[in-house]
């Protein structure tokens, strides 16, 4: 897949930051969800969020047919960032993408992430694949932008937007419905997972299970509100880096170095 524009969007960048974060959207969403992450990030990181094809200035390429052909690209987008540690971040359909781009990433051996942090969205082995999804038929869709209470009211009220809207969340939510998780190994990276206490799509039990896709150090964090708590909140997942991101790349290059004795 060879998009007519950049997959990744640059919201803040800083030569001086000492990590580079990399953001994955929700169904639906697009690069823009992230750009108020911008100011917090602020001194943090190089702040980047992909775009899928479709959408804003990608509106005019073809939906992308696979989760696979997705994160084929978006590793190739990653592996050109700047030297420096590499988080991956994903929101719902996001944290599906960065999962697997992190697994690219990390089977090439070349840029390779330190993290994975994930959000909002069910292990990538959670079975059915369809839990918390709807029927792909346009009012089940409208219906459900209205319940996860994520979509501005000017947009559920505007007819032509939701024309617009509506045809981006099938496409994107085919990606979930067809995707299989085809993966024995576990990834050999850290997984931070966070969830929203009120989420009526994502339960407890299917945040928990992302322990079983990483054989690092797990972590999950329950907060209040809905579907899109995580996203308002940016601060728990800014923290994490924070606080993370230097122990990781410690640990990291210390499994290399006992690797190569």
């Amino acid at each position: 897949m060879k998009p007519a524009e950049p997959a990744l969007v640059q919201w803040l960048a800083d030569a001086a930051a000492p990590v580079s974060l990399v953001c994955f959207h929700c169904a639906g969403g697009s690069a823009q969800s992230f750009f108020p992450w911008k100011k917090p990030a602020t001194g943090l990181c190089e702040l980047y969020a992909v775009e899928l094809p479709g959408r804003a200035r990608r509106l005019r390429e073809p939906f992308a047919p696979s989760v696979d052909a997705l994160a084929e690209h978006f590793a190739e987008q990653c592996r050109a960032l700047p030297d420096k540690p590499l988080v991956l971040f994903g929101h719902s359909l996001g944290a599906l993408l960065a999962y697997e781009t992190a697994r690219r990433l990390l089977a090439e051996g070349e840029r390779q992430p330190v993290a994975l942090l994930v959000s909002s969205r069910q292990s990538p082995d959670w079975l059915p694949a369809c839990a918390g999804l709807p029927q792909l038929n346009d009012q089940a869709l409208r219906d459900y932008l209205t319940d996860l209470s994520g979509t501005p009211r000017e947009v559920l009220e505007n007819q032509a937007m939701m024309d617009l809207a509506v045809p981006i969340l099938q496409a994107d939510l085919t990606l979930l419905l067809d995707y299989q998780h085809l993966h024995p190994r576990p990834l050999e990276i850290p997984v931070r997972v966070f969830g929203a206490i009120d989420d009526p799509q994502v339960g407890y039990e299917s945040l928990v299970a992302w322990q079983r896709v990483s054989s690092a150090d797990f972590g999950l964090r329950m907060i209040d509100g809905g579907h899109f708590a995580v996203m308002e909140e940016m601060g728990w997942v800014l923290r994490e880096v924070d606080v993370g991101v230097i122990c990781w790349a410690v640990a990291r290059n210390r499994g290399r170095q006992s690797a190569s004795d």
